[in-house]
């Protein structure tokens, strides 16, 4: 993927638009009844906040993306908004937190930078955090207006988290059709 793909503001509003009010409310849901409420929560890759705001009711959460034009953005809706510039592969941050939140915000990585990204979110999770991440199901990449996607399924995931979480939960789902999507929820070992 191009990194500058989402610094260029007609790409950022045209995902804007792309994406549906109701967007993470599930994933939103099954991270909830794992936390208590005055858990921290890392946002990957939180786009134009909307699953940010959700998680904000009843967490300390801090939104995330590697997109400038993004933090900018959020920013001038709420000026408090705890947000910080961060590469998803690499997480270079000495903070560390309860549990670390994504939708669909890891789908452009290859597998090595997802299992990079894995280990490094291992690094900045407190004892026994969690993780919550959402991805498109099935195998491969695919090529959409110049962004790769890639993939992702149960094997695949199971392998890349076994030695570090303990899955608790992997099931797909349906973001625009009836099983289209996986998420995973894992506690750190």
């Amino acid at each position: 993927m191009d990194p500058n793909y989402y610094e260029n503001e007609d790409n950022v509003r045209k995902y804007t638009r792309f994406t549906p009010a109701h967007d993470g409310a599930l994933l939103v849901d099954a991270l909830s009844a794992q936390l208590p409420p005055d858990a921290t929560i890392l946002e990957l890759g939180m786009g134009p906040g909307k699953d940010f705001k959700q998680l904000s009711r009843d967490f300390r959460v801090t939104g995330s993306d590697f997109s400038q034009l993004f933090l900018d953005l959020y920013r001038q809706q709420d000026p408090s908004a705890d947000l910080l510039r961060l590469d998803a592969r690499t997480l270079d941050t000495e903070r560390t937190f309860d549990a670390i939140y994504s939708n669909k915000a890891l789908i452009h990585m290859s597998a090595d930078e997802l299992q990079q990204s894995f280990a490094r979110q291992h690094a900045v999770l407190n004892d026994h955090g969690l993780i919550l991440h959402s991805f498109w199901y099935g195998d491969g990449e695919d090529v959409f207006n110049d962004v790769t996607l890639a993939y992702r399924n149960e094997a695949g995931l199971t392998a890349m988290l076994a030695d570090a979480f303990d899955i608790l939960t992997l099931e797909r789902h349906a973001k625009m059709a009836d099983g289209d999507s996986i998420y995973v929820l894992a506690r750190k070992k």
